[in-house]
């Protein structure tokens, strides 16, 4: 009997000590996994080289490009950030705003400086062509993703190209090539241009009479002009002598309003002669009034009541800000999003890898229709609209001033891939 129970007890110990054993090892098991978990966790989360994804804002706040970017290229990326939900992989998503009153010094300098002390992952926006060229440098020497937005210049996907800047939203081609070749087309043969003495001024006069003279038309005259400026009237009355057909008014902003309105001062917007905006927004529509501009051809890269998607999204901007977004404030939000959704995607803020993710692919979203991330040149190719201004008579709200003539896309519109002198060295 004892014999007997000790037997059994002993059966009884080794079934507990198995039954230990086993929970012991699930134990154990579940311990590695949760240790090889959390080594995941932690290897993802040092694929972010800080403790937060910083964006530097580089924009006009207080000049002649504030409201055709400025706050309105600030709201965007604040409402970029706020979609995404506020943090890409387990970081915070943290925004910096630069004023740099297009001032290249005030631009590098402080850039330089936040780049080298807040760890800055993302530039956006960049007002001003001459600025934007030298932040192209910066981005360069420090490997931090970059996408243009504001600046119009085809230096940056020519000589200043590089493997982690892109131009995201127009250039200088894409608009002078739409505009002057239906101007032209049109039957103003005789060209004359005012153009603005900086990168952005020759870039687009360049583009400008090539894509005239391709249509049939011949440069009678240009005149540089110092920027900023506010008196154009020498120049409208020489083009005016030169007896044009086409004014192109080749300034942006501020500038391309004084001009405007001078002309219409002189009767130069009766309809005999044609002006052309270099780069025209909706707020200089708002500035001058629609009768200023009525009749006025110009590309643009992106109008709000296009379609559904473009008008939907408006009216969310327009309820968070109080008015409604031209379109390099639609072209911030977009470049963030994109930008972000890749360092989601590839699970890392390293600005090679976000290059490699992003060459040679593409996307559709609310501002870039069937747009590539073209690998040749950094240039995104999308979709580009020819339009015109409306007479007052056909304005039925205050900001719907612009009626679409047509859908031009992206091939038809940028520089060919084979023109670019980018040295495409990465």
């Amino acid at each position: 009997m004892a014999f007997g129970g000790g037997r059994s007890a002993a059966r009884r110990g080794k079934r507990k000590s198995a039954r230990w054993a086993r929970k012991l090892a699930a134990g154990l098991a579940a311990v590695g996994l949760a240790g090889l978990a959390g080594l995941a966790g932690g290897d993802a989360r040092a694929q972010m080289s800080g403790k937060a994804f910083t964006i530097l804002v580089i924009t006009d706040l207080s000049t002649v490009y504030s409201d055709t970017s400025g706050k309105g290229s600030v709201d965007a990326v604040k409402m970029a950030i706020a979609d995404f939900g506020g943090n890409v992989n387990g970081v915070p998503i943290k925004m910096i705003v630069l004023d740099n009153k297009l001032d290249v010094g005030i631009t590098v300098n402080k850039t330089r400086q936040l780049i080298e002390t807040q760890g800055v992952n993302m530039i956006t926006d960049v007002t001003g062509s001459a600025a934007a060229i030298e932040v192209a440098k910066l981005a360069k020497k420090y490997k931090v993703t970059t996408t243009f937005v504001s600046p119009g210049t085809t230096a940056l996907t020519n000589e200043f190209c590089t493997k982690y800047a892109w131009h995201y939203a127009w250039d200088t081609y894409a608009l002078a090539n739409l505009a002057a070749t239906k101007v032209t087309k049109l039957g103003a043969k005789r060209w004359y241009f005012i153009t603005a003495d900086y990168a952005f001024g020759h870039s687009l006069l360049d583009q400008f009479r090539r894509a005239a003279t391709a249509a049939g038309g011949t440069v009678v005259g240009n005149d540089m002009v110092p920027f900023p400026n506010d008196d154009f009237s020498s120049f409208l009355l020489k083009a005016q002598a030169a007896k044009a057909d086409a004014i192109g008014v080749l300034e942006s902003g501020q500038d391309l309003r004084n001009a405007v309105k001078q002309a219409g001062e002189f009767g130069l917007m009766n309809g005999s002669v044609r002006i052309v905006p270099g780069q025209m927004n909706l707020t200089d529509v708002a500035a001058l009034g629609i009768s200023a501009w009525s009749g006025a051809i110009l590309a643009d890269p992106w109008y709000w009541n296009y379609d559904t998607r473009t008008r939907d999204w408006t009216v969310r901007f327009r309820k968070a800000y109080g008015f409604t977004p031209g379109s390099l404030h639609a072209g911030n939000y977009s470049a963030v999003m994109q930008v972000l959704g890749t360092v989601k995607k590839i699970g890392s803020d390293d600005p090679d890898k976000i290059a490699a993710a992003l060459e040679g692919s593409s996307f559709d979203d609310f501002f870039s229709r069937n747009a590539t991330f073209r690998k040749a040149d950094h240039i995104v190719v999308r979709d580009v609209y020819l339009e015109q201004v409306k007479q007052a008579s056909e304005v039925k709200t205050p900001d719907d001033v612009f009626t679409v003539l047509a859908t031009v896309s992206g091939k038809d519109a940028f520089m060919p891939a084979s023109e670019s002198t980018c040295k495409h060295d990465w």
